[in-house]
């Protein structure tokens, strides 16, 4: 794993603009995000490794700490905050927001994971009716149609 100092793709020391926070948090998110973000062509390329590691992220306050890291790389390296990082850490805050920060399966019961994603999850369910609207079996797709969602 690389460490804070291994020299990033631009051949430069990767930068700790917070101390203080990384050492709290256990991580410089300069090291993903001094790299350059672009699409994955399947070489591996660093971009989908940068948004990977954000929708990992456990907690409202390290989304906040990448931010401000993400706005200082760009203050020092003359550019705008990049709109891709931007709104990765948004959404990952809002997920967090909605669904609570760290592991949700944590320390639950069964019981318990099931009550909680039935609050969340409200997603709709097609069925397979028969031409009398009695529902079907989806091994027994002859003759069905999709019916209204539950």
């Amino acid at each position: 794993m690389p460490s804070d100092t291994q020299p990033a793709q631009t051949g430069d020391a990767i930068p700790n603009p917070m101390p203080e926070s990384a050492a709290k948090h256990a991580e410089n998110p300069a090291r993903f995000l001094v790299d350059e973000l672009h699409i994955d062509t399947g070489d591996g390329t660093t971009g989908e490794l940068i948004l990977a590691r954000i929708r990992g992220i456990q907690t409202v306050e390290l989304c906040r700490f990448w931010l401000g890291v993400e706005r200082w790389l760009a203050r020092v390296q003359d550019r705008e905050p990049r709109d891709d990082v931007v709104d990765a850490l948004e959404e990952r805050e809002e997920t967090l927001r909605k669904r609570g920060e760290g592991l949700a399966q944590a320390g639950l019961t069964p019981e318990e994971r099931r009550e909680r994603a039935a609050e969340r999850d409200s997603e709709s369910v097609a069925v397979l009716l028969d031409e009398d609207g009695e529902e079907r079996p989806w091994s027994s797709q002859r003759g069905a149609v999709v019916g209204a969602s539950r």
